[in-house]
């Protein structure tokens, strides 16, 4: 029995077939000069006049490229239903006016010097932290095979590196939106399939409700402290000596390293860039850790820092919190005091020292606005984060000691 390989008609019948099907009337398909295969629209214009648009299509005309061919059709077809004509239609079939024609490396480096140099200038740090990672996964998934054809299945397939729902992700998703908008609107890249989705919570996606980051008291404070020292190796001190800092001063990990005195006094130039602006130098303000006698703990901080007394070695000071973590889980210490944590639903983490300052200073009925300045961010952050320290019984406080010896308006009418 002789052997029939797939006719031309019988391919080009099929082809065709979905032409009609999908695409306005007057559209035909057949291969060019060359053997490529050309799609071609003719309309009669308002004078009578008759008209042809044609535009290449990626593929030769042959029976091997038939599924391809369909498909493509099917795609431009949707984009002229939606109001766009052949040429733009089938530009936009291609990647949104094709991923090839688009530098997406020079866009990147354009999109670095803007953040640098324009609004509130990110450091390099931040750059290369929180934004590199992201942005140039996305130049490369777009140079490679199989280019994500859209923004939302660019930025899903660019943050799949990070967990679900975490925060990591929800910065990385941030900035690759950022850069797709800048990208739209500075570069000329096509707003329909570029622009970045309005939600992104769906990219960024969800996790299991994280437990509340536990406050250090400070007896744990000072059991911690004094458990590293006993260690007695060089690194154990130094950690100590940060663990100290980091209580009294309410610091990040990484202002362990932007600490100068001004005179008398004690400074953070540590300057944190965010949407929100830049975080101004501060005078560090201390409190104090106590004993059970609730005497102040007399660590003589200020005094060690003037006489040169060593900090832990970190390659760059914006890893310092991940460096004071891996070091302190390792700490028999450290590990009884997660425990102790866990007993109460909450998680330890090397910010709990920050989170003792700022729980010591609602404590002893200091200002959420004066603590938020010493601590280093705004009010609004301040009280996002920590209002579970504001007492309950403050504002009545507060109230009864300005107008305790008063007259309120009631007793007055009552005389």
């Amino acid at each position: 029995m002789a052997n029939h390989a797939p006719t031309e008609a019988t391919w080009e019948t099929r082809v065709r077939a979905h032409l009609r099907k999908h695409l306005p009337a007057r559209c035909n398909l057949g291969p060019d000069k060359t053997g490529q295969a050309r799609l071609q629209q003719r309309f009669v214009k308002e004078d009578g006049r008759i008209k042809s648009v044609s535009v290449p299509l990626p593929y030769a005309w042959s029976h091997e490229n038939e599924h391809d061919l369909i498909q493509r059709l099917r795609v431009i077809a949707n984009y002229m239903a939606q109001g766009e004509e052949l040429r733009s239609a089938a530009t936009l079939a291609n990647g949104a006016s094709s991923e090839a024609s688009y530098n997406w490396p020079a866009i990147a480096a354009a999109f670095e010097k803007h953040k640098r140099e324009h609004g509130a200038g990110v450091s390099e740090t931040t750059w290369r932290m929180k934004y590199a990672p992201v942005v140039w996964r996305m130049v490369d998934l777009m140079q490679g095979q199989g280019a994500p054809a859209n923004s939302p299945n660019l930025l899903e397939a660019a943050v799949r590196q990070w967990d679900l729902g975490s925060r990591s992700r929800q910065i990385a998703t941030q900035n690759g939106a950022a850069f797709l908008r800048y990208a739209v609107e500075r570069q000329g890249v096509s707003a329909r399939t570029w622009a970045p989705p309005h939600n992104l919570a769906t990219v960024v996606g969800r996790r299991a409700p994280t437990r509340e980051q536990f406050a250090l008291s400070d007896g744990q404070v000072i059991r911690l402290a004094q458990a590293l020292q006993s260690i007695g190796s060089d690194e154990a001190n130094r950690w100590a000596f940060a663990v100290q800092l980091c209580a009294v001063y309410g610091l990040r990990p990484t202002e362990l390293f932007h600490l100068r005195f001004k005179g008398d006094q004690l400074w953070c130039d540590y300057r944190k860039k965010s949407g929100g602006g830049t975080t101004r130098p501060r005078q560090l303000l201390a409190a104090p850790v106590l004993d059970l006698d609730g005497t102040p703990m007399v660590w003589r901080l200020e005094e060690r820092l003037r006489g040169g007394e060593r900090l832990p070695q970190v390659v760059d000071p914006c890893l310092a919190g991940d460096r004071m973590g891996r070091f302190l889980r390792r700490q028999v210490i450290w590990q009884q005091l997660c425990e102790e944590a866990d007993h109460l639903g909450e998680e330890l983490v090397p910010y709990s020292l920050r989170h003792h300052y700022s729980a010591t200073c609602h404590r002893n009925n200091v200002p959420p606005k004066y603590i938020a300045e010493a601590m280093g961010h705004s009010l609004e952050t301040h009280l996002r984060r920590y209002a579970r320290f504001v007492s309950h019984g403050a504002a009545a406080a507060a109230f009864e000691a300005a107008f305790g010896g008063e007259k309120t308006e009631q007793d007055a009418q009552k005389c």
